[in-house]
């Protein structure tokens, strides 16, 4: 997955030349030796190794003085830091393989700290993208490329003495480094089928005696040298726990217990003499959350919403059937209505919504909070043999099992892999939130508080147009 986001990103960067490598004078540089080509080639596992260490970035001096300081943990892989301009903080992000957060609220917070809410996530850009911020583009690149060697593979020391030339000694932090310049990924892209293998671009890798990355420096775009430096000497911090939006605590999947099982298989029986308000985030664009608030009512299978959409004059009202949806657009502020509008609805059946395309991430989480109910308890022998835990956690004082299980129509995933997670309270088949692996933003997270809903007359429209 890492290598597959990241070759990606290579591939469409249209990076610059080193230029600076050029500029050093010929009897200096040489082919690196095969001892330098091995401790090239463990610089992933050294960094897997050193736990969460400390990290700085700075970009090209063409682009002032932005940077990113914090921390990076290469066995997730993962980076959580401040982002700022040389005279203040701005910001907090952290970076997964494909995907930044960012948190603007959190300029003056603790960088090993991690807000609860406030948090909007992106794809990285690439660079040839015209609308791409210059700065966004540069930083998409470095942590790609830092995050990048957190994959642990076999690295073809041949190819690096073939492609790598030693450039200096150097001194980083009091440690002595061999200054080398070679490929970015470490190894030959694969071409397709009757294509010519290519490498990515050059980097200049500062390794010390004990094959461990102290500096890497890539030269993106043309716009000069962009420098990342692993403060390896600096006390190391504890692990860095990912926000909501990009999965949460890391998990560590095991089969279910048979009383887990139990618990998860009875929990849409237990639903359907239930409701719920509903608070939904979902992660919809680049930087951009879905929120909606409302409520659930298993016993009468319907969901209510007010929701607050992202641009102008896309906020309404949402009615969700097992046969379809019916949306409203109207200014919202706070939960829906108890006396819903009887005019100006729109009704779609599901299979009418994704035959028109129109179906996305809302779809599938609110059709997927309906189907949280059934007449009768589940199969527990099914439930064993889909499901998996993954977690624990805590919602609101509540201790919680994070657990996943295979639904009707969903295909088989690996553990930890599925579409949806669901959390189960310890004590009773109670769910408390469903997260959603959205289709390229992130995770999306459905919160369930039990409560009496008011009596909602679902306008005669929708019922007739969605009816039968």
């Amino acid at each position: 997955m890492v290598w597959l986001v990241v070759s990606g990103l290579v591939a469409g960067l249209g990076w610059g030349a080193v230029g600076c490598l050029n500029n050093l004078p010929a009897e200096e540089a040489r082919p690196i030796s095969a001892e330098e080509a091995g401790r090239l080639a463990q610089i992933r596992a050294t960094g897997v190794e050193a736990g969460t260490v400390a990290v700085r970035l700075d970009l090209p001096e063409s682009m002032g003085d932005t940077g990113l300081e914090g921390y990076i943990d290469l066995s997730a892989p993962i980076v959580h830091a401040v982002t700022g301009d040389g005279s203040e903080t701005t910001g907090l992000v952290q970076a997964i393989p494909g995907l930044i957060a960012s948190n603007v609220n959190g300029a003056e917070a603790d960088p090993t700290q991690a807000p609860e809410t406030g948090w909007t996530v992106r794809r990285m850009q690439a660079s040839e993208d015209p609308d791409a911020d210059p700065t966004q583009a540069v930083i998409d690149i470095m942590l790609s490329a830092i995050l990048a060697l957190g994959t642990i593979g076999n690295v073809d020391t041949n190819f690096l003495e073939d492609q790598g030339v030693w450039l200096e000694e150097a001194i980083v932090d009091g440690a002595t480094v061999d200054v080398i310049r070679a490929p970015l990924l470490l190894q030959a892209d694969t071409g397709g089928e009757g294509e010519q293998a290519t490498t990515s671009p050059d980097a200049m890798f500062w390794v010390d005696r004990d094959s461990r990355l102290r500096r890497l420096q890539v030269d993106p775009a043309g716009t000069g040298l962009a420098t990342v430096d692993l403060l390896l000497d600096q006390p190391q911090a504890a692990a860095i726990e990912p926000v909501d939006v990009l999965g949460g605590a890391m998990v560590d999947p095991r089969d279910l217990t048979d009383e887990e099982a139990s618990r998860l298989a009875g929990l849409r029986y237990a639903n359907s003499q239930r409701a719920a308000e509903v608070e939904l985030a979902l992660p919809v664009a680049d930087d951009a959350v879905l929120t909606a608030r409302g409520w659930v009512d298993w016993r009468s299978a319907v969901v209510y919403l007010a929701v607050d959409a992202p641009g102008e004059d896309n906020d309404g009202l949402l009615f969700v059937l097992p046969s379809g949806a019916a949306t409203l657009t109207t200014p919202v502020d706070g939960p829906p209505p108890q006396t819903p509008p009887q005019e100006g609805w729109t009704a779609q059946r599901w299979g009418d919504r994704v035959d028109s395309g129109e179906a996305g991430d809302i779809d599938t989480m609110l059709y997927k909070l309906l189907a949280m109910a059934a007449l009768e308890p589940d199969s527990v022998d099914q439930v064993t043999e889909t499901g998996a835990w993954l977690r624990e956690d805590t919602v609101d004082d509540a201790t919680v099992d994070v657990v996943e299980f295979g639904g009707a129509g969903e295909a088989e995933t690996d553990p930890g892999t599925a579409s949806f997670r669901y959390w189960l309270d310890r004590d009773e088949p109670l769910l408390h939130r469903i997260q959603l692996r959205t289709n390229g933003f992130g995770f999306g997270r459905l919160d369930l508080t039990s409560a009496e809903p008011p009596v909602i007359n679902i306008p005669y429209g929708i019922v007739t147009a969605l009816a039968g």
